[in-house]
């Protein structure tokens, strides 16, 4: 019989939500991003463990303790910056959320992270995953001219499949 190793803990990869000159208000959404999670030609389980959002500024702006939704989905929501509301037929492909709070980050003058660990999402055998971020706080990001804010994330999942 043959065992299959332990296959470990994969990582998503620094991914950005939102760039620079992306102009985000209170709730509104970033682009959709998409990344692949299957290490080859068949699509993967598994199960998200943990997230790290990151605020860093290029040349102007302000780091931001933002308060946000990261939405897990298996379809495209076909989002661009700024945009105001998923189409209804996009809401059923949400696998699962992340709330992101501003007592969540650390942050300095020269960028912040914010790490979930209690929130576990579980996603079915997919190849591509999508990702859209909801900004709930009312401060914008990148409001003012010649800010180069940024949002990004990684993550974290156990692939079962």
């Amino acid at each position: 019989m043959l065992v299959q190793p332990f296959d470990g803990i994969r990582e998503l990869g620094l991914t950005e939500l939102v760039g620079v000159d992306e102009k985000v208000d209170q709730n509104d959404y970033s682009g959709s991003v998409d990344v692949d999670v299957s290490p080859g030609p068949q699509p993967a389980s598994g199960t998200f463990l943990a997230f790290a959002f990151y605020q860093t500024e290029d040349s102007g702006g302000d780091i931001l303790s933002v308060d946000g939704i990261l939405y897990i989905l298996d379809a495209d929501p076909a989002v661009s910056s700024g945009d105001t509301a998923l189409a209804a037929t996009e809401w059923p492909t949400v696998l699962g959320t992340v709330a992101v709070a501003a007592a969540d980050w650390s942050a300095d003058a020269a960028g912040g992270v914010a790490y979930i660990t209690d929130t576990e999402v579980p996603f079915h055998a997919v190849s591509t995953l999508y990702f859209v971020f909801k900004l709930t706080s009312a401060t914008s990001i990148n409001s003012d001219a010649g800010d180069d804010e940024q949002l990004e994330f990684n993550a974290w999942y156990r692939r079962e499949s």
